[in-house]
């Protein structure tokens, strides 16, 4: 035994052992480094391929709720040309809440956009009063005036869900 610590101790066998050591705990953390940055970025790209998809639902949402508000505006405009006011306040307000939720739910709408969706709401809200005011005071009601405003806000909110649509997939409102 004393000749085999011996001939260690001649050769240095232990100092190479310990350089040796150290050059594959080098090689090591070197590949360690390496994967936690391919890690990383693969972490990076899923996130962003979530965003993407969360963006790509919420658009889809809005297409959804754009779908509603024209339809409500077309039994509207149905509405005014049957002389069936009763009913058209809820219908109003129907469509005030579908375009009040389209604006609080899409900040990335370009500020245009969220104008007329504002300036619709608005038009929506006077013409509801106009109409429960009518129906109190049975006031007959101007049924051509009363559709070509929401034939005007029809063509904008139109507009507008063709613009989306065509943007799902590119990554953005604007």
């Amino acid at each position: 035994m004393i000749e085999f610590n011996q001939v260690l101790q001649d050769y240095r066998v232990g100092d190479y052992a310990g350089l040796l050591g150290l050059l594959i705990s080098l090689i090591g953390f070197f590949f360690t480094i390496k994967t936690t940055l391919a890690s990383r970025a693969a972490s990076e790209q899923a996130a962003a391929a979530v965003e993407s998809v969360r963006s790509d639902l919420r658009k889809g949402e809005t297409v959804a709720d754009f779908a509603t508000a024209l339809a409500v505006m077309d039994e509207i405009k149905r509405m005014h040309r049957a002389d069936s006011l009763v009913f058209l306040p809820d219908r109003y307000s129907s469509l005030k809440k579908f375009l009040v939720s389209i604006k609080a739910s899409n900040p990335m709408l370009a500020e245009a956009d969220q104008s007329a969706i504002q300036s619709a709401i608005a038009k929506f809200s006077a013409m509801e009063n106009f109409i429960e005011k009518s129906i109190r005071m049975a006031v007959p009601v101007e049924h051509d005036k009363m559709n070509g405003q929401v034939s005007k806000h029809y063509d904008v909110i139109q507009a507008l869900l063709v613009k989306i649509k065509n943007e799902i997939g590119s990554g953005g409102f604007r």
